[in-house]
């Protein structure tokens, strides 16, 4: 009898462990927010109404980051860049340019002292390659 009751705790102890580890592990994870500027031209000056933005004094040192990793070609990502600036950029909607073939995109990251930056990436598959960027307000 001890042997049965073992053997149904056992099961049971399995059961529950694959049923807790069965969820769906991205609903847990919190998903990123998705800041988008609509505009039917480029505007760098059009910055989202839900944009967090950024300290003027640590966006001007996450701009000089950005400029050095530019130049040492470390800046390399999307990712790459919104670490530099702790924040997503905003995607500007219906503003990518098809040059024969190779799309690029723009994003925007907005200080809270009316600067900004657009940086311009490269779309290779899933991945967004930083092409150029332009610094508005600030160098």
């Amino acid at each position: 009898m001890k042997r049965i009751t073992a053997l149904f705790f056992a099961s049971a102890l399995v059961l529950t462990l694959a049923a807790c580890s069965s969820g769906d592990a991205s609903s847990s994870a919190e998903e990123p927010t998705v800041y988008t500027v609509e505009v039917d031209e480029l505007d760098v000056t059009a910055v989202p109404e839900d944009y967090p933005l950024i300290p003027a004094d640590e966006f001007a040192a996450a701009f000089e980051e950005l400029k050095a990793a530019n130049l040492s070609g470390d800046a390399t990502s999307y990712q790459d860049v919104a670490d530099m600036f702790g924040v997503d950029g905003a995607y500007y909607v219906n503003n990518d340019y098809d040059a024969g073939g190779v799309i690029f995109e723009y994003h925007g990251w907005y200080a809270d002292n009316d600067t900004n930056v657009v940086v311009t990436f490269e779309v290779n598959g899933d991945d967004l390659d930083m092409y150029a960027y332009t610094g508005n307000g600030i160098s």
